[in-house]
């Protein structure tokens, strides 16, 4: 009788007709051993916080010129057209009505010797800066005066009445660029006729309200301009007023609009998105480490850790980038510590 011998057949293949066996062996199981951690040294650095926003550049502000004086309308600017101090805005009944500068509009009738106010001031002051001499008090109405408002009437081929009323002129805080022009010829001098604004280029910001305060007037930033190129500017005005703004996620923010002056010209864009650059705070010569070095304490505060294990607890200060300032007992330059990166 036959006896067979079976063995444990892991893989069986035909060849030829033959029976092939094929045995496989594991190898023994190895123990994985944990991959060293990342370790970074403690360096000493400058730091800078630069941080950009994304900004409009345009002409600035528009305000509405309002006319005053009863008549027909004669003549009115082109879109674009640039006004100059005591050049004619418009007309009224052929009559031009002067620009003039300054922070306070005409309320009342000059024509009387003696009287007194801004009003006056305002007027004094722009014949002054056209070249005509007054005497008397800045703000006082005074014979010379009148003689001088004579002398500019007779210049500008206008009735030489030595009166000037308040629809006469315009007052606005310098020259002027024409935005649009709202009324039409032959509508009544009085009402809405335009908007203006400043004959400079200027950047219009919306700051996140919580952002705002990096922004001070004078203060110099870095404008990038729709083609890449970068120009300098000069922070104007911050507003104090927030108002509320719609976010990317449809989410209601509270911004601060921030005023920013250019320090040359940029011909080739009269408006379009750019970005302002600003660098907020700089640090020299401190202890940094990256961000993700830093390990948050349970019981407050921040720590590091180093090569041996040791947690070391160090204060932040600037973060810039990927960089964080550290400083604490312990802590030395070239220090190597662990990061999870």
């Amino acid at each position: 009788m036959k006896r067979w011998i079976i063995f444990p057949v892991v893989g069986v293949a035909l060849a030829g007709g033959a029976l092939a066996l094929t045995w496989t062996r594991q190898a023994p199981a190895q123990t994985s051993q944990p991959p060293a951690p990342k370790t970074v040294a403690v360096v000493k650095t400058d730091l800078t916080d630069v941080r950009e926003f994304k900004a409009t550049l345009g002409f600035g502000a528009s305000q509405q010129v309002t006319g005053r004086r009863p008549g027909t309308l004669t003549s009115l600017p082109a879109p674009g057209a640039a006004v100059d101090r005591g050049q004619a805005l418009y007309k009224v009944d052929n009559r031009p009505v002067w620009l003039f500068f300054g922070d306070t509009p005409l309320w009342r009738k000059l024509d009387t010797a003696g009287l007194k106010g801004p009003d006056v001031k305002i007027v004094k002051d722009n014949l002054a800066a056209l070249g005509y001499k007054l005497g008397g008090a800045p703000d006082e109405w005074t014979p010379a005066t009148i003689d001088a408002v004579k002398r500019w009437q007779k210049a500008e081929k206008a009735d030489q009445s030595g009166v000037v009323e308040p629809g006469d002129v315009v007052v606005l805080s310098g020259k002027v660029r024409v935005e649009s022009v709202t009324a039409k010829l032959s509508a009544p001098g009085e009402g809405p006729l335009m908007t203006v604004t400043a004959t400079g280029k200027a950047v219009a910001a919306s700051v996140d309200a919580r952002q705002a305060e990096v922004f001070k007037k004078d203060l110099k930033v870095t404008v990038v301009l729709p083609n890449g190129t970068e120009t300098t500017g000069t922070v104007r005005s911050v507003s104090t007023e927030a108002k509320t703004e719609k976010n990317g996620n449809g989410e209601e923010t509270p911004v601060i609009a921030v005023d920013i002056g250019l320090d040359t010209e940029v011909g080739s864009f009269d408006s379009g998105p750019v970005r302002v650059r600003l660098t907020s705070t700089a640090r020299q010569g401190v202890l940094a480490v990256p961000v993700t070095a830093l390990l948050a304490l349970r019981e407050g505060g921040y720590a590091i850790q180093s090569t041996s294990g040791q947690l070391v607890a160090v204060k932040t200060g600037l973060f810039a980038g990927d960089l964080v300032e550290i400083s604490g007992g312990g802590v030395t330059e070239g220090m190597q510590v662990v990061t999870t990166s």
